[in-house]
């Protein structure tokens, strides 16, 4: 064989394996973990690479629930599978991307979703990426602080109660005194409440905590008393909640202070009021001796 014709169907050949390996799926986009009241968008995209584009298809589980096929008619299809609902319309697809809008149904939502990409004749070369998605029942609210006033005096003792919103992943609640976790005996055991609802066991979490404000994280922190309450679920930070509450502290000497205070200015005005009291009643009395005396000196 000619050494020229060798190479020219060797550089034929690597270009032909460069063009078939070429497909491949470059991105996919499935959330990690959803509340099963929202609407989901999928997407993926895709380097053809030269390939003309025969089909995407979306499956969960291995069960195909969507196709997009450019050369046929019609272009979309859709197909029933457990747990999935394609939102009429919210689709959209072409030759590098291809997106679709879901309606979550419960638990039954949750699995394994993939995007598989095809070429066309004459190599129909496949490309597929996957992902998990976990639905569940997330908390809707931040956690609630309850039995706390906004006014303290050192040295009183202070009990409040902290609830999570209801869930069905399990909560753990942290409380924070100044920016400090309490110690173990401040803190009371956690209460566990279950109710049964959207197909889902929903738990609610209530951690209470009790102190006397007394101690360096009090007096150090001035007059300001901070208790903070975060509800997280393991393995998604991105679920944090948390609520913060402030009080204004006082302190006993203070009080003691402002008592004497107010107590020092009363006796004072009572002082003073009894003074001219006691001045008015005798210039009366001086004036009616004076009348009483004329009055027997013209009658003698």
């Amino acid at each position: 064989m000619d050494y020229g014709l060798g190479l020219l169907l060797l550089s034929a050949l690597l270009i032909d394996f460069k063009c078939i390996s070429g497909l491949f799926v470059t991105e996919i986009t499935v959330p990690e973990i959803v509340d099963f009241r929202d609407n989901v968008t999928l997407s993926c995209s895709y380097d053809m690479s030269g390939h003309t584009l025969n089909s995407v298809k979306w499956y969960k589980d291995r069960m195909e629930f969507f196709r997009y096929t450019p050369l046929m008619h019609p272009v979309y299809m859709k197909f029933p599978v457990v747990g999935v609902q394609v939102l009429d319309g919210k689709y959209f697809c072409n030759e590098s991307t291809c997106r679709v809008d879901l309606s979550m149904l419960g638990g039954k939502s949750s699995g394994v979703y993939k995007c598989e990409v095809s070429g066309d004749a004459p190599h129909f070369k496949l490309a597929a990426r996957e992902d998990n998605m976990t639905v569940a029942a997330l908390p809707q609210s931040d956690p609630l602080i309850e039995s706390f006033n906004s006014m303290y005096r050192m040295e009183e003792f202070l009990s409040a109660t902290c609830s999570s919103d209801y869930s069905s992943l399990p909560t753990k609640l942290t409380w924070y005194i100044n920016g400090e976790q309490p110690l173990l005996g401040e803190l009371q055991p956690t209460v566990d409440t279950s109710i049964p609802a959207h197909d889902y066991v929903l738990r609610r979490q209530r951690l209470q905590v009790h102190f006397y404000l007394q101690g360096q994280r009090f007096y150090q922190a001035g007059k300001i008393l901070e208790l903070k309450c975060v509800a997280e679920i393991e393995n998604y930070p991105e679920l944090r909640r948390q609520t913060t509450l402030s009080a204004a502290l006082t302190h006993f000497d203070n009080l003691n202070n402002q008592m004497l205070i107010h107590a020092g200015t009363n006796d004072a005005a009572a002082t003073k009021s009894c003074c001219i009291l006691t001045r008015t009643t005798l210039i009366s009395a001086c004036f009616v001796i004076f009348l009483l005396t004329k009055c027997l000196w013209h009658q003698s």
